[in-house]
Protein backbone atom coordinates (compact mmCIF):
# COMPACT_ATOMS: atom_id res chain seq x y z
CA UNK A 1 0.00 0.00 0.00
CA UNK A 2 2.90 2.32 0.15
CA UNK A 3 2.65 3.36 -3.12
CA UNK A 4 -0.70 4.82 -2.19
CA UNK A 5 0.91 7.11 0.38
CA UNK A 6 1.16 10.64 -0.46
CA UNK A 7 4.28 12.82 1.57
CA UNK A 8 4.22 16.06 0.65
CA UNK A 9 7.03 17.50 2.73
CA UNK A 10 6.66 20.60 4.91
CA UNK A 11 8.67 23.09 3.24
CA UNK A 12 6.54 21.81 -0.42
CA UNK A 13 3.31 22.85 1.29
CA UNK A 14 4.82 25.87 2.52
CA UNK A 15 6.05 27.16 -0.38
CA UNK A 16 2.53 26.11 -2.14
CA UNK A 17 0.30 26.59 0.89
CA UNK A 18 1.39 30.35 2.36
CA UNK A 19 1.43 32.55 -1.31
CA UNK A 20 -2.14 30.64 -2.49
CA UNK A 21 -4.07 31.39 0.62
CA UNK A 22 -2.81 34.68 1.65
CA UNK A 23 -3.27 36.44 -1.88
CA UNK A 24 -6.74 34.15 -1.18
CA UNK A 25 -7.63 35.78 2.07
CA UNK A 26 -6.48 39.29 0.85
CA UNK A 27 -8.65 39.34 -2.64
CA UNK A 28 -11.72 38.02 -0.34
CA UNK A 29 -10.58 40.80 1.95
CA UNK A 30 -11.16 43.52 -0.93
CA UNK A 31 -14.21 41.54 -1.83
CA UNK A 32 -15.74 42.37 1.72
CA UNK A 33 -14.94 45.89 1.12
CA UNK A 34 -16.62 46.31 -1.77
CA UNK A 35 -19.80 44.08 -0.72
CA UNK A 36 -19.92 46.83 2.38
CA UNK A 37 -19.00 49.85 -0.03
CA UNK A 38 -19.90 49.59 -3.78
CA UNK A 39 -20.02 51.85 -6.77
CA UNK A 40 -23.21 53.64 -7.00
CA UNK A 41 -24.25 52.44 -10.82
CA UNK A 42 -27.33 50.17 -11.24
CA UNK A 43 -24.22 47.42 -12.70
CA UNK A 44 -22.89 47.65 -8.86
CA UNK A 45 -25.99 47.01 -6.98
CA UNK A 46 -26.51 43.39 -4.99
CA UNK A 47 -29.83 42.34 -3.98
CA UNK A 48 -30.99 39.34 -2.55
CA UNK A 49 -30.03 36.56 -2.90
CA UNK A 50 -27.61 37.50 -4.87
CA UNK A 51 -25.34 39.54 -1.79
CA UNK A 52 -26.09 36.44 0.55
CA UNK A 53 -24.63 34.09 -1.90
CA UNK A 54 -21.50 36.18 -2.73
CA UNK A 55 -21.03 36.99 1.38
CA UNK A 56 -21.83 33.20 2.29
CA UNK A 57 -19.11 32.33 -0.50
CA UNK A 58 -16.59 35.22 0.71
CA UNK A 59 -16.85 33.73 4.03
CA UNK A 60 -15.93 30.45 3.19
CA UNK A 61 -12.84 31.32 1.45
CA UNK A 62 -11.60 33.31 4.07
CA UNK A 63 -12.22 30.74 6.60
CA UNK A 64 -11.18 27.93 5.19
CA UNK A 65 -7.68 29.62 3.97
CA UNK A 66 -7.24 31.37 7.57
CA UNK A 67 -7.22 27.99 9.14
CA UNK A 68 -5.32 26.13 5.73
CA UNK A 69 -2.17 29.02 7.08
CA UNK A 70 -2.35 26.82 10.43
CA UNK A 71 -1.65 23.98 8.77
CA UNK A 72 2.21 25.85 8.32
CA UNK A 73 2.32 26.76 11.50
CA UNK A 74 1.48 23.56 12.90
CA UNK A 75 4.27 21.60 11.19
CA UNK A 76 6.59 23.92 13.70
CA UNK A 77 4.68 24.33 16.12
CA UNK A 78 3.20 20.81 17.03
CA UNK A 79 0.05 21.72 18.50
CA UNK A 80 -2.01 19.88 20.72
CA UNK A 81 -4.30 16.98 18.65
CA UNK A 82 -7.47 18.68 19.59
CA UNK A 83 -6.41 21.72 17.94
CA UNK A 84 -5.21 19.86 15.01
CA UNK A 85 -8.49 18.24 14.84
CA UNK A 86 -10.79 20.78 15.30
CA UNK A 87 -8.22 23.32 12.24
CA UNK A 88 -8.77 20.10 9.42
CA UNK A 89 -12.53 19.97 10.56
CA UNK A 90 -13.24 23.89 10.11
CA UNK A 91 -11.31 23.48 6.61
CA UNK A 92 -13.35 20.76 5.20
CA UNK A 93 -16.82 22.22 6.71
CA UNK A 94 -15.90 25.59 5.30
CA UNK A 95 -14.56 23.86 1.64
CA UNK A 96 -18.39 20.95 1.47
CA UNK A 97 -20.59 24.13 2.55
CA UNK A 98 -18.43 26.77 -0.26
CA UNK A 99 -19.37 24.14 -2.82
CA UNK A 100 -23.05 24.27 -2.36
CA UNK A 101 -22.99 27.86 -2.20
CA UNK A 102 -21.04 27.97 -5.49
CA UNK A 103 -24.11 25.60 -6.88
CA UNK A 104 -26.46 28.71 -5.42
CA UNK A 105 -25.02 31.55 -7.72
CA UNK A 106 -24.87 28.79 -10.99
CA UNK A 107 -28.77 28.47 -10.16
CA UNK A 108 -29.10 31.72 -9.56
CA UNK A 109 -27.96 32.87 -13.02
CA UNK A 110 -30.00 30.05 -14.38
CA UNK A 111 -33.12 31.56 -13.64
CA UNK A 112 -31.86 35.14 -14.24
CA UNK A 113 -31.32 34.27 -17.40
CA UNK A 114 -33.01 31.39 -19.03
CA UNK A 115 -37.02 31.80 -19.47
CA UNK A 116 -38.38 28.93 -17.53
CA UNK A 117 -41.86 27.51 -18.08
CA UNK A 118 -42.23 23.84 -15.99
CA UNK A 119 -44.66 24.64 -13.15
CA UNK A 120 -42.04 23.99 -10.16
CA UNK A 121 -38.85 26.23 -12.17
CA UNK A 122 -41.75 28.79 -11.96
CA UNK A 123 -42.44 27.84 -8.47
CA UNK A 124 -38.63 28.34 -7.83
CA UNK A 125 -37.62 31.38 -9.55
CA UNK A 126 -40.85 33.42 -8.14
CA UNK A 127 -39.60 32.11 -4.18
CA UNK A 128 -35.90 32.28 -5.31
CA UNK A 129 -35.05 34.13 -2.37
CA UNK A 130 -36.94 31.62 0.04
CA UNK A 131 -35.33 28.70 -2.06
CA UNK A 132 -32.07 29.98 -1.42
CA UNK A 133 -31.82 31.16 1.99
CA UNK A 134 -33.83 27.51 3.23
CA UNK A 135 -31.21 25.85 0.86
CA UNK A 136 -27.99 27.30 2.24
CA UNK A 137 -29.45 26.27 5.70
CA UNK A 138 -30.22 23.01 5.44
CA UNK A 139 -26.73 22.75 3.59
CA UNK A 140 -24.96 24.26 7.15
CA UNK A 141 -26.80 21.77 8.95
CA UNK A 142 -25.86 18.78 7.15
CA UNK A 143 -22.27 19.38 7.01
CA UNK A 144 -22.36 20.33 10.42
CA UNK A 145 -23.01 17.00 11.59
CA UNK A 146 -20.01 16.17 9.72
CA UNK A 147 -18.15 18.75 11.32
CA UNK A 148 -18.71 16.73 14.76
CA UNK A 149 -18.49 13.71 13.60
CA UNK A 150 -14.71 14.41 12.15
CA UNK A 151 -13.68 15.84 15.85
CA UNK A 152 -15.23 13.29 18.30
CA UNK A 153 -13.90 10.82 15.56
CA UNK A 154 -11.30 8.31 17.30
CA UNK A 155 -9.37 7.80 13.70
CA UNK A 156 -8.10 11.09 14.16
CA UNK A 157 -6.81 10.26 17.31
CA UNK A 158 -5.33 6.90 15.80
CA UNK A 159 -3.92 9.37 13.09
CA UNK A 160 -2.12 11.25 15.18
CA UNK A 161 -0.62 8.59 17.24
CA UNK A 162 1.50 7.66 14.39
CA UNK A 163 5.26 9.04 13.15
CA UNK A 164 4.29 11.61 10.82
CA UNK A 165 7.36 10.87 8.79
CA UNK A 166 6.50 7.27 8.01
CA UNK A 167 6.30 5.86 4.98
CA UNK A 168 2.65 4.91 5.58
CA UNK A 169 -0.50 5.85 8.04
CA UNK A 170 -2.98 2.67 8.60
CA UNK A 171 -5.66 3.31 10.70
CA UNK A 172 -8.05 0.58 12.18
CA UNK A 173 -11.18 2.52 12.99
CA UNK A 174 -13.43 -0.55 13.74
CA UNK A 175 -12.47 -1.18 17.18
CA UNK A 176 -13.37 -0.70 20.75
CA UNK A 177 -16.89 0.62 21.21
CA UNK A 178 -16.77 2.95 17.83
CA UNK A 179 -19.15 0.48 16.03
CA UNK A 180 -22.08 3.42 15.83
CA UNK A 181 -19.62 6.30 15.31
CA UNK A 182 -18.34 4.64 12.29
CA UNK A 183 -21.55 3.51 11.13
CA UNK A 184 -22.70 7.06 11.40
CA UNK A 185 -19.57 8.12 9.18
CA UNK A 186 -20.71 5.53 6.93
CA UNK A 187 -24.02 6.28 6.35
CA UNK A 188 -23.20 10.14 5.98
CA UNK A 189 -20.21 9.51 3.76
CA UNK A 190 -22.71 7.83 1.04
CA UNK A 191 -25.45 10.09 1.75
CA UNK A 192 -22.72 12.73 1.04
CA UNK A 193 -21.55 11.39 -2.30
CA UNK A 194 -25.32 11.24 -3.35
CA UNK A 195 -25.24 15.06 -2.29
CA UNK A 196 -22.21 15.99 -4.17
CA UNK A 197 -23.35 13.96 -7.32
CA UNK A 198 -26.85 15.39 -7.13
CA UNK A 199 -25.18 19.22 -7.33
CA UNK A 200 -23.02 17.76 -10.22
CA UNK A 201 -26.01 16.83 -11.97
CA UNK A 202 -27.48 20.38 -11.21
CA UNK A 203 -24.80 21.98 -12.06
CA UNK A 204 -24.17 20.71 -15.35
CA UNK A 205 -27.47 20.82 -16.09
CA UNK A 206 -28.32 24.47 -15.55
CA UNK A 207 -24.63 25.64 -17.09
CA UNK A 208 -25.60 23.88 -20.29
CA UNK A 209 -28.96 25.04 -20.47
CA UNK A 210 -28.01 28.83 -19.74
CA UNK A 211 -24.97 28.01 -21.94
CA UNK A 212 -27.55 26.53 -24.95
CA UNK A 213 -30.04 29.30 -24.69
CA UNK A 214 -26.98 32.28 -24.61
CA UNK A 215 -25.97 30.64 -27.67
CA UNK A 216 -29.43 30.00 -29.84
CA UNK A 217 -30.34 33.56 -28.66
CA UNK A 218 -27.35 35.36 -29.83
CA UNK A 219 -27.80 33.75 -33.49
CA UNK A 220 -31.32 34.78 -33.29
CA UNK A 221 -29.95 38.49 -32.50
CA UNK A 222 -26.99 38.54 -35.04
CA UNK A 223 -27.68 42.17 -37.07
CA UNK A 224 -30.57 42.95 -34.72
CA UNK A 225 -28.93 43.94 -31.54
CA UNK A 226 -28.25 47.36 -29.70
CA UNK A 227 -24.76 47.91 -28.12
CA UNK A 228 -26.68 47.72 -25.10
CA UNK A 229 -28.02 44.42 -25.58
CA UNK A 230 -24.65 42.83 -26.70
CA UNK A 231 -22.87 44.14 -24.25
CA UNK A 232 -25.89 42.92 -21.43
CA UNK A 233 -25.54 39.23 -23.27
CA UNK A 234 -21.63 39.46 -23.20
CA UNK A 235 -21.85 39.91 -19.31
CA UNK A 236 -24.50 37.31 -19.30
CA UNK A 237 -21.87 34.76 -21.21
CA UNK A 238 -19.33 35.49 -18.99
CA UNK A 239 -20.87 34.43 -15.40
CA UNK A 240 -21.92 31.42 -17.76
CA UNK A 241 -18.54 30.71 -18.56
CA UNK A 242 -17.22 31.02 -15.06
CA UNK A 243 -20.37 28.97 -14.11
CA UNK A 244 -19.28 26.22 -16.14
CA UNK A 245 -14.91 26.56 -15.32
CA UNK A 246 -16.72 26.41 -10.97
CA UNK A 247 -18.40 23.20 -12.02
CA UNK A 248 -14.84 21.59 -13.09
CA UNK A 249 -13.38 22.82 -10.16
CA UNK A 250 -16.26 21.78 -7.85
CA UNK A 251 -15.86 18.27 -9.73
CA UNK A 252 -11.96 17.84 -8.89
CA UNK A 253 -11.45 19.15 -5.79
CA UNK A 254 -14.90 17.23 -4.51
CA UNK A 255 -13.57 13.63 -6.25
CA UNK A 256 -10.36 14.35 -4.20
CA UNK A 257 -12.43 14.65 -0.70
CA UNK A 258 -14.63 11.36 -1.88
CA UNK A 259 -11.54 9.47 -2.53
CA UNK A 260 -9.51 10.48 0.42
CA UNK A 261 -12.50 9.26 3.07
CA UNK A 262 -12.99 6.24 0.88
CA UNK A 263 -9.54 4.98 1.48
CA UNK A 264 -10.05 5.76 5.09
CA UNK A 265 -13.33 3.58 5.20
CA UNK A 266 -12.29 0.49 3.18
CA UNK A 267 -8.79 0.18 3.41
CA UNK A 268 -8.38 1.85 6.86
CA UNK A 269 -5.06 3.85 5.20
CA UNK A 270 -4.66 7.86 5.41
CA UNK A 271 -2.68 8.31 2.11
CA UNK A 272 -2.58 12.07 2.73
CA UNK A 273 -0.03 12.26 5.42
CA UNK A 274 -0.40 15.59 7.39
CA UNK A 275 -3.32 16.84 5.10
CA UNK A 276 -0.77 18.86 3.33
CA UNK A 277 -1.88 17.64 -0.28
CA UNK A 278 -5.48 17.87 0.81
CA UNK A 279 -5.02 21.27 2.13
CA UNK A 280 -3.09 22.18 -1.27
CA UNK A 281 -6.01 20.90 -3.01
CA UNK A 282 -8.78 23.05 -1.49
CA UNK A 283 -6.20 26.37 -0.94
CA UNK A 284 -6.42 26.36 -5.38
CA UNK A 285 -10.12 25.26 -5.27
CA UNK A 286 -10.57 28.50 -3.27
CA UNK A 287 -7.94 30.58 -5.16
CA UNK A 288 -9.88 29.47 -8.17
CA UNK A 289 -13.22 30.58 -7.34
CA UNK A 290 -11.60 33.69 -6.33
CA UNK A 291 -10.88 34.39 -9.51
CA UNK A 292 -14.00 33.53 -11.03
CA UNK A 293 -15.37 35.94 -8.54
CA UNK A 294 -13.10 38.69 -9.52
CA UNK A 295 -14.20 38.12 -13.37
CA UNK A 296 -17.54 37.12 -13.35
CA UNK A 297 -19.11 39.98 -10.88
CA UNK A 298 -19.27 44.02 -12.07
CA UNK A 299 -19.27 45.16 -8.68
CA UNK A 300 -15.56 43.80 -8.08
CA UNK A 301 -13.82 44.08 -11.64
CA UNK A 302 -15.52 47.48 -11.80
CA UNK A 303 -14.16 48.40 -8.70
CA UNK A 304 -10.45 47.07 -9.46
CA UNK A 305 -10.83 49.28 -12.81
CA UNK A 306 -11.78 52.57 -10.78
CA UNK A 307 -9.19 51.88 -8.21
CA UNK A 308 -6.68 51.52 -11.10
CA UNK A 309 -8.04 54.63 -12.81
CA UNK A 310 -7.17 56.24 -9.39
CA UNK A 311 -3.55 54.96 -8.89
CA UNK A 312 -2.77 55.99 -12.78
CA UNK A 313 -4.40 59.58 -12.02
CA UNK A 314 -2.43 59.89 -8.78
CA UNK A 315 0.30 58.78 -10.23
CA UNK A 316 0.36 60.97 -13.47
CA UNK A 317 -0.29 63.78 -10.98
CA UNK A 318 2.91 63.13 -8.63
CA UNK A 319 5.11 62.86 -12.02
CA UNK A 320 3.56 65.98 -14.10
Amino acid sequence: MDSYIINMSSLAFAILNVPVSGATILTNMFFVYCLFYPQTGPDNSLKPPLNVLLGSLIGCNLTLNVFNLLFVSFDSLYPKQWMYTIASAVIMYATRTSFTTSLGLNIFYYFQIVPVRLPFLVWVKMHIKHFMYSTLFCDRIFFLFEFFLQVMHPWKDAISEVDLNSTCIQVNIIKGNIDVQYYLSMAHFWIRCGYFFLCLVIMLASSSATALYLWSHMKNMEGNSSPFSALHQQRQMRVTIMGIIKMVLFFLSSMWLMTEDLMIFYFGICFDQKNHAGGCVVALYSLGITIILGVGQSTFRLRVIDIGKKLLETLKFLTD
